[in-house]
């Protein structure tokens, strides 16, 4: 039968269901209807025929055909199970419907799962099938688990492996933080989850507390008509809610996240954190007037020391690679950062023996307070911080600029002149024209 006619057929059908002979001729052909219709079509035709003896009776008779054949099999579910027969028999071979039929994630399984009466204890007994599966929306199976006592006790016996599939290693899929964190909010008050309340739930309210704006919707046509400020907000923000999720998601599988967890909230001492910008590899956050900047240390942690590079008050790279560093608040889209001052600070630290790898304005920002070393760092400890050991770029005897002045607020590409591991990353077009302009001197100098 051709698709076309199999419409004409449902339709017909449809129009003609009081008849009985009809209705019987529906039951036997149902398995070559539901392999070639489309489900909305099927679905109609399965609205109208559960309302009739004939239907019920097929449902409870050939319900895996009729699921397995469906193009959107869990659709058809909610229609199968209007059986009461039919229903408990699909409860009780969740395996099956995971294996069989056509779905594109077993979340939509479990969507229509929920909605049938008593579905609790039946979606606990086969969670892990079903967890396994579940590659989006994983938090909707996971709250249904604290309905019942076995779905409790299935939580707290599979907890890592559930963690895991919200942060899968490596990033193998897509990592899901404010799912497991709708999690983690959930489990307050209820008993026997004291802990991993306790271990997750400041960073629940941390991540609900940096909200960063939607970019909004823009179709292919009108992207040729957006100004380019326009379009590189749309970018920044794009970027700025996937990175947060993927730093959320390092922060969850940091050995070293308790310390962590005490830096920050330290330097909030209970003010709220809002999100200031990102990288391409670091999230930054302001509390107060202090910043925090999360991320990977993908370069050469210890720098070169020189005044003009911003002071941290904490920076420490950990043993999974990444790096936290707290500084005071500065002005990053001040009138004073112009390319003449770029290019000249990139000639004072070129003159100290220092290579700004990443030199852009972007990479500036105006003080707001003096730039001093904090108290409790004017030790020996200094180079806790990453300075160098050096006696070319002494950090015991600091220099410290004044409010007002423009200092590097980007430590990740700072390199001793003739360092191995140099790496160039962007530079604005000032740089680059002096760099090509010293290299074309150089070159007839040495003719």
């Amino acid at each position: 039968m051709k698709r076309i006619d199999i419409l004409k057929t449902i339709k017909k059908i449809i129009q003609n269901i009081e008849n009985e002979n009809v209705r019987r001729e529906v039951a036997k052909r149902i398995p070559e209807i539901s392999l070639l219709s489309k489900p909305e079509e099927l679905n109609e035709l399965l609205d109208v025929f559960m309302r009739y003896p004939e239907g019920m009776e097929t449902a409870k008779n050939l319900w895996p055909v009729i699921y397995s054949h469906s193009g959107d099999s869990p659709s058809t579910i909610k229609y199968l199970s209007r059986n009461p027969e039919a229903k408990e028999d699909i409860l009780k071979s969740i395996k099956f419907l995971v294996r069989y039929g056509v779905y594109s994630d077993a979340s939509d399984i479990v969507r229509e799962l929920s909605m049938l009466e008593g579905s609790r204890p039946f979606i606990a007994e086969e969670f892990e099938t079903l967890f396994e599966e579940c590659n989006r929306n994983q938090e909707s199976l996971v709250l249904l688990l604290l309905d019942t006592d076995l779905g409790r006790e299935k939580l707290k016996k599979n907890f890592e492996e559930i963690k895991d599939k919200f942060f899968p290693t490596g990033f193998s899929g897509r990592v899901n933080p404010k799912g497991f964190f709708d999690v983690i909010k959930a489990l307050k008050d209820v008993p026997g989850f004291e802990k991993e309340y306790e271990d997750y739930s400041y960073w629940a309210k941390l991540y609900d507390e940096i909200s960063i704006d939607k970019p909004p919707r823009v179709s292919m046509s009108q992207i040729p008509r957006l100004t380019y400020s326009e379009q590189k907000r749309i970018i920044g923000l794009n970027d700025a809610i996937h990175t947060k999720d993927v730093e959320f998601a390092n922060l969850m599988l940091s050995e070293d996240r308790d310390e962590k967890k005490i830096i920050l909230q330290t330097v909030s001492n209970g003010q709220k954190y809002n999100y200031l910008s990102c990288g391409s590899s670091s999230f930054i956050i302001q509390a107060g007037d202090q910043i925090v900047k999360l991320g990977i240390g993908r370069r050469k942690f210890n720098i070169p020391y020189h005044p003009r590079i911003m002071m941290p008050y904490f920076r420490k790279k950990y043993k999974d690679g990444s790096c936290l560093e707290v500084f005071n608040f500065g002005v990053v889209d001040s009138a004073e950062i112009t390319d003449e001052k770029l290019l000249e600070i990139y000639k004072e630290l070129e003159s100290a023996g220092i290579i700004w790898g990443d030199a852009r304005k972007d990479n500036l920002l105006v003080l707001t307070k003096d730039n001093e070393v904090p108290d409790f760092i004017q030790s020996s400890d200094f180079n806790i911080f990453g300075f160098l050991e050096d006696e070319r770029y002494p950090t015991n005897n600091h220099v410290a600029l004044k409010k007002g002045d423009i200092v590097i607020c980007d430590l990740d590409m700072l390199y001793v002149k003739g360092d191995p591991d140099y790496q160039e990353g962007y530079l604005d077009d000032i740089i680059e024209d002096y760099k090509s302009k010293k290299s074309t001197e150089k070159l007839f100098g040495e003719d």
